[in-house]
């Protein structure tokens, strides 16, 4: 069977290859180009393709098996699945330090960086801890997927050791939670669902991009900070939703703003004014 002149053929990326002879096909597994797993053929394993692993001779007596898919650690795979919950957390911590929040003049997508950063740490992480393992394999080209769609380097890593699909739906139930997380708190995103609220990301966003027009405010001073946000009152019938707040601006001085927020023809407006004018 690993003589010179047989004729062999392998797998990758769902293509047949070869033939190539024993010798030839020993070098690159050596080299790399074929793994553990990499599906082989001769004409003596009839209708069965084989682990590249598993033919005589194609690894040294000295050379440890693969690794048993039940000895790779995964608490880094564990971390990256719970990022886009832990991160909610820190939006919402973010939003209650005004970091985030668009009426503080903070760091536009800062949350997303983190979000990102976090992700990438973590999927690095697993892979290195893969990789000791022996399990190069299991990881092999995934580097891209890391740096681009997560949720695809965590599909594809977890299929190749065994895992299954769970991981994966683990990550999506995490994203899913983790965005209810961040429209519920107070102050967190608008999802869509009736008027927004006086708190909301949605309304605070409108009030600093309005502020600046408000008739009266001649030096057109723009809004630092928006604080004291409370409804004054909402009618389910007019569709309509009075809030106020106190913006400080520009030039220091702290301004009581009135918001009213209405829909009209599916589409939302948004007033302010300053309060008592």
């Amino acid at each position: 069977m690993t003589e010179a002149n047989t004729e062999w053929f392998y797998i990758i990326g769902g293509e047949r290859l070869g033939p190539v002879t024993f010798p030839d096909l020993k070098a690159r597994y050596e080299s790399g180009e074929l793994t553990e797993k990499t599906l082989v053929w001769t004409k003596e394993f009839a209708d069965d393709w084989k682990k590249a692993a598993e033919v005589p001779g194609m690894r040294e007596a000295s050379e440890p098996p693969l690794v048993p898919a039940t000895e790779i650690l995964n608490h880094w795979l564990y971390m990256l699945i719970s990022v886009p919950l832990v991160m909610s957390f820190a939006e919402v911590i973010l939003l209650r330090h005004g970091a985030e929040s668009p009426n503080t003049g903070g760091l536009p997508g800062l949350s997303f960086l983190l979000f990102f950063f976090a992700n990438t740490i973590c999927a690095l992480l697993d892979q290195n801890a893969v990789e000791r393992s022996g399990r190069r394999d299991a990881v092999n080209g995934l580097l891209l997927w890391i740096l681009l769609l997560v949720p695809a380097y965590i599909y594809l890593r977890s299929k190749r050791t065994g895992l299954g699909s769970g991981p994966l739906v683990a990550w999506i139930v995490a994203l899913v939670l983790g965005g209810f997380i961040t429209a519920a708190w107070p102050g967190g995103a608008y999802v869509g669902a009736g008027l927004p609220k006086c708190d909301s990301k949605a309304s605070l966003s409108m009030v600093e991009d309005l502020y600046p027009d408000i008739p009266i405010n001649f030096g057109k001073a723009k809004a630092v900070s928006i604080t004291d946000v409370e409804q004054v009152s909402y009618s389910e019938a007019s569709s309509q939703r009075k809030c106020r707040a106190v913006v400080t601006n520009t030039s220091g001085i702290d301004t009581p703003i009135a918001l009213t927020i209405s829909e009209q023809d599916g589409q939302y407006y948004f007033h302010v004014r300053f309060d008592g004018f």
